[in-house]
């Protein structure tokens, strides 16, 4: 009698904690965290290409009033240049973009260099991104200067 008891009891806190573990099993829900992205479009004209004497490279400034503590923490800030023609053979390119040139002296001697665009973000009041033009010789050369389109991706 006394172990049918037992087992009876033991029979009903196994359906309890049964239940127990299924209701908080059940009530458990996972909520996926949403990225949110920001997409803007930059133009750097020739004439705006500024040269940097201590760096040896040009550069040219905009305000990113987009580019948030939230975003510049714990998101993801991506640059891209286009290159070629819209419509026809453009390609965007990552920043840093690296590419080698034949070039001419004064001389007509052909010699190769390197020119590499890039950019920076500063988290300030306005936030900025700063993109950068320089060639491997770090030498002055404003024929190679020209309109760039940017894109600025921020992804939070």
């Amino acid at each position: 009698m006394m172990n049918k008891k037992r087992i009876s009891l033991l029979k009903h806190v196994a359906i309890i904690m049964l239940m127990i573990f299924a209701s908080y099993s059940c009530k458990k829900e996972t909520v996926e965290p949403r990225l949110q992205k920001e997409i803007i479009n930059v133009t750097a004209k020739k004439a705006d290409w500024q040269w940097d004497n201590e760096q040896e490279r040009y550069f040219i400034v905009f305000d990113f009033p987009e580019l948030t503590n939230v975003i510049y923490e714990d998101g993801l800030q991506v640059g891209y240049v286009f290159i070629g023609e819209q419509g026809s053979n453009e390609l965007q390119k990552m920043l840093p973009y690296v590419n080698t040139y034949w070039g001419e002296d004064d001389q007509g001697n052909e010699f190769k260099y390197t020119e590499t665009i890039s950019c920076d973000f500063e988290l300030a009041s306005p936030s900025t991104v700063a993109f950068y033009i320089q060639a491997s010789d770090l030498g002055r050369d404003d024929n190679i200067l020209a309109d760039y389109n940017f894109r600025v991706v921020f992804v939070w």
